[in-house]
């Protein structure tokens, strides 16, 4: 039911005080299936699976960084990180969480006889790390949660660290102040390039967008993330809008990009 993924060679190069440094991760991936009653078919699935930072730099930015990943992906918040520990009790709170809405259901089931009826529940929960600029580091979370009805849900959010001291780096931090309007304009300017042809570029709800605080950087470029009706109808899934350093000079705060 569980593993532990040590991924050796999984090295991140990052800048810190002018100076190159390594950082290593592993993954910590879990999975199970729980059933809601015995003799009961119906079932949650959960599976989670996240990077985190093991060494490379000095241990209470490692733990500040561990600490915000387990607080962000699995809504438990510890000083000291524990990730096995934490990982548990997100299992057995979906576990509970199911059964208690779904055993009321299931027992009316069996006693009308209704036919066709699914009670399941999927959850799943990814985190990586996902790019880096100078010393700012994205971590992407990735979700997705089905518990009845015609699909599930799913989101993708980010969140950027500070490498110096593994605290987090929010959008008023990264872009200047003003940065607003001209960042939306770009935003708006690449949005149709973001979708995959001219009928998904219709459907969106909104074609003039707003920085959502919801972005990850790279040596290329910045990239807003969008979430299901957020801008759009959900069958368009997580929108990504990307916009490349040479067109954000004068927005990122301490001086023009440039990649390391």
């Amino acid at each position: 039911m569980k593993k532990l993924a040590i991924l050796a060679a999984a090295l991140l190069c990052v800048a810190a005080c002018h100076k190159e440094k390594k950082m290593q991760t592993e993954v910590w991936e879990q999975s199970g299936s729980f059933a809601l009653t015995e003799g009961s078919t119906d079932s949650i699935s959960i599976q989670v699976r996240l990077e985190y930072p093991v060494s490379g730099f000095p241990e209470e930015v490692l733990d500040r960084m561990t600490a915000t990943i387990i607080g962000q992906a699995l809504e438990d918040a510890n000083d000291k990180p524990d990730i096995d520990a934490s990982v548990q009790r997100y299992f057995n709170a979906r576990v509970a969480d199911f059964r208690e809405t779904n055993l009321p259901l299931y027992e009316r089931v069996q006693q009308e006889g209704i036919e066709g009826a699914i009670l399941s529940w999927e959850e799943q929960i990814e985190g990586y790390f996902a790019g880096r600029y100078k010393d700012i580091l994205s971590y992407d979370v990735y979700s997705y949660s089905f518990t009845g009805g015609a699909h599930g849900v799913s989101g993708d959010y980010v969140i950027n660290f500070n490498l110096e001291d593994g605290s987090l780096v929010s959008e008023g931090e990264f872009f200047v102040p003003g940065y607003q309007e001209e960042l939306a304009g770009l935003l708006s300017a690449h949005l149709r390039e973001a979708m995959p042809d001219e009928d998904s570029y219709n459907a969106l709800f909104v074609k003039d967008i707003a920085p959502n605080g919801n972005f990850k950087v790279s040596e290329d470029g910045v990239t807003y993330m969008y979430g299901s009706y957020e801008i759009g109808p959900s069958y368009l899934g997580c929108i990504e809008v990307f916009v490349p350093w040479e067109e954000l000079d004068t927005l990122v705060a301490g001086g023009p990009a440039e990649t390391l």
